[in-house]
């Protein structure tokens, strides 16, 4: 479902030592802050970012500060940098400049990538890689979610594929990207969902949990739509929540990607625009998959609105502004206000949920 337009070579391990412990730890609900109350735990008053807008469609439209104003303002709200859409804001000169501009002071932000050889991040810019498109452009993301070749190694591939991913991962963080994320989702209805703790388990994701572990990150590309109409099939949603848990238990950054899904074409077999996609359910689908993964007790540590279905940059309605239901920096600004994140606490073994604060009038009262 996931895709770059290009998808190159290369993969990882497995680690099944400690799982049933981390296990257990992982469906443990963990310790919630109170709305409000950002005070009472460090960590809730000090996430930075934590939410993320970008995408291809109507990336271009992020130049335009003034229509996002609000979820700037959050000083939650980071820029995704999908490579696609670097590529394509290359063009006319000085977009990209523009967008960053938009961004200023919000942080790092978020890349997301495709994985090819270790020297995508070491080559010279000359050679058109990494350097060039986001290095030389003022793009320095500490944080990568990257679609890999495969959800899982062939028969007798696992530690050659793991090998792989070490280097991938470490030429990475010379380029100063800390964590570096395999984009999981069983979205394949062959894929292997039935069952208990699958993804901590099967065989058929060690791949994937080696890559994450090594990494320290892990993605899920979850579609809300697609999620609430049950996936690929069954076992699916039990799948993702369990799979959350495990990433939380771990240590690792858990990241939710959300995107509307899916995006219809007109009778020539074209991609509609956003105004065209009449039938859009993007912003109520995610309030719902929102509230459903905290009824599971399954939250991210980060939530990120990116658009990929629609493959037009110049989709400007698609992005912004944020006052109109379903474009991205909208969806984006709901997360903001209404969101839980999970948190490591003061304590290493302790996880937090920290909900946004509650608005505040002008008098002081909660809204």
């Amino acid at each position: 479902m996931r895709k770059l337009g290009w998808r190159p070579f290369c993969r990882f391990l497995t680690i099944v030592a400690a799982t049933v412990a981390a296990i257990s730890a992982a469906y443990a609900a963990p310790q919630e802050n109170p709305a409000g109350d950002s005070g009472a735990h460090s960590v809730c008053s000090n996430l930075g970012e934590y939410i993320f807008v970008g995408g291809t469609g109507g990336f271009d439209a992020l130049r335009y500060g003034d229509l996002f104003e609000e979820l700037l303002k959050t000083g939650h709200v980071g820029l995704y940098q999908h490579a696609n859409a670097i590529s394509a804001a290359e063009n006319p000169p000085g977009l990209l400049k523009a967008i960053e501009t938009m961004f200023t002071g919000t942080g790092p932000g978020e890349a997301e990538l495709g994985q090819v050889g270790w020297n995508y991040f070491t080559l010279p810019p000359s050679y058109g890689y990494y350097r060039s498109l986001y290095i030389q452009n003022g793009l320095h993301p500490s944080e990568a979610n990257v679609n890999t070749p495969s959800d899982s190694a062939r028969r007798g591939q696992l530690e050659e594929d793991l090998k792989q991913w070490r280097e991938y991962v470490d030429a990475a963080r010379t380029a100063g990207i800390d964590s570096v994320a395999p984009v999981v989702a069983p979205n394949d209805p062959d894929e292997p969902k039935l069952g208990e703790n699958v993804f901590a388990t099967n065989p058929f994701y060690a791949l994937e949990r080696g890559e994450a572990l090594y990494g320290k990150a892990i993605a899920f590309d979850v579609p809300p739509n697609f999620f609430l109409t049950g996936g690929s099939g069954p076992g699916y949603e039990k799948f993702i929540v369990q799979a959350i848990q495990w990433g939380n238990a771990h240590g690792l950054r858990t990241t939710m990607l959300l995107s509307p899904y899916p995006w219809p074409t007109n009778s020539a077999g074209q991609l509609e625009t956003f105004r065209q996609f009449t039938g859009n359910t993007f912003s109520q689908d995610t309030q719902d998959f929102v509230s459903r993964l905290k009824e599971e007790h399954a939250i991210p540590s980060e939530w990120a609105v990116d658009n990929y279905e629609d493959t037009y940059p110049h989709d400007a309605p698609a992005m912004v502004p944020e006052t109109v239901r379903n474009t991205t920096t909208e969806v984006g600004l709901w997360l903001a206000r209404n969101a839980p994140v999970y948190a490591r606490g003061e304590n290493p073994e302790e996880g937090i949920i920290c909900f946004p604060p509650l608005p505040v009038t002008e008098a002081g009262n909660l809204q």
